[in-house]
């Protein structure tokens, strides 16, 4: 209400509904397997609409990292198979708004729902890195308020955990409802408490 209410008097703050972002899909990526991964971004932030990729027009290959195909436009996500576009040593990269997200086959659609959601955080303004994880004392006291079997074990040997999608999930839901709360948006629902073991 207040967000709203200070958004007719205070430039810049706009409309609290999710943020559009562009997808291209360049190259054999089944489009059903695209819409499985982007139905596990949270629509409290993001929504998503297709566009037809072209390259050298709304995509391009950045050379500069990794050869990755990556858009040419800010809110957009570049999603593609590393079979079509190989690269190694990155599955995804941002630059502001700028999004790209690598398929390598095999991998769990929780695992590549998470890794588009990581990239989309980057572009978050305001926002802890998604990065973060391992380093981050708010993630910390979060777990420890709201997961205390998950802190203890957590705390234990963080490095171990580091690509691991249980705690993953904790943290970008943090990440979330923060930004959530700083804009005016729904929040997320607190996932339930994994096991780590």
């Amino acid at each position: 209400m207040l967000n709203r209410l200070f958004g007719r008097v205070l430039p810049g703050l706009g409309p609290t509904g999710p943020i559009g972002v562009t997808v291209l899909v360049p190259g054999g990526l089944s489009h059903c397997l695209v819409d499985v991964i982007l139905g596990q971004v949270p629509r409290n932030i993001w929504s998503f609409r297709f566009d037809t990729p072209v390259e050298g027009t709304n995509w391009h290959i950045w050379h500069e990292w990794h050869d990755m195909p990556f858009p040419v436009f800010d809110q957009t996500l570049v999603l593609f198979s590393a079979a079509d576009y190989p690269v190694s040593g990155v599955a995804g990269g941002s630059a502001g708004t700028r999004y790209s997200v690598a398929v390598f086959g095999g991998e769990s659609d929780e695992v590549l729902g998470l890794r588009c959601w990581h990239e989309l955080l980057h572009g978050l303004p305001g926002s802890e890195s998604a990065d973060a994880m391992l380093e981050s004392t708010t993630f910390l006291e979060f777990l420890q308020a709201h997961y205390p079997a998950t802190y203890a074990v957590f705390i234990s040997d963080p490095e171990r955990f580091r690509h691991d999608p249980r705690p993953q999930r904790l943290f970008y839901t943090m990440l979330t409802n923060a930004f959530a709360r700083r804009t005016g948006r729904p929040f997320l629902a607190l996932p339930p408490e994994p096991a780590l073991d």
